[in-house]
């Protein structure tokens, strides 16, 4: 591999994990359906920090199971408008990630309620 290669190679590795997680993004319960600017800046500075997209992925679930579980008790929460909604979620994920176990509940959860 030349040095003109390894910059176009970590493009398409920033292009290929940016449009996955703003996939999951759009397709996490509660999400408005829109991308901003902003969250494809916000991707993009979560791929050149090495974050995983399991873990992005499963501050999606963990997020969203938490609104579903809020608005059981209460008025429904308005839709997430930004993708910086999950930061501290990501951050939860990556400082103390859950078992596999409880992602699949939650998950399981989160298809209960489509």
């Amino acid at each position: 591999m030349t040095a003109s290669q390894e910059p176009d190679q970590r493009k398409a590795a920033r292009q290929r994990y940016v449009q996955e997680l703003l996939r999951l993004y759009l397709a996490t319960p509660g999400v408005a359906g829109r991308v901003r600017r902003a969250d494809r800046d916000l991707a993009r500075t979560l791929f050149e920090q090495n974050v995983p997209l399991y873990a992005v992925a499963n501050a999606f679930i963990v997020a969203a199971a938490r609104r579903v579980r809020h608005n059981a008790y209460s008025t429904p929460m308005p839709p997430i408008q930004s993708l910086h909604y999950f930061r501290a979620p990501i951050r939860e994920m990556l400082e103390r990630p859950p078992g596999y176990r409880d992602i699949e509940q939650l998950r399981q959860l989160l298809l209960s309620q489509r």
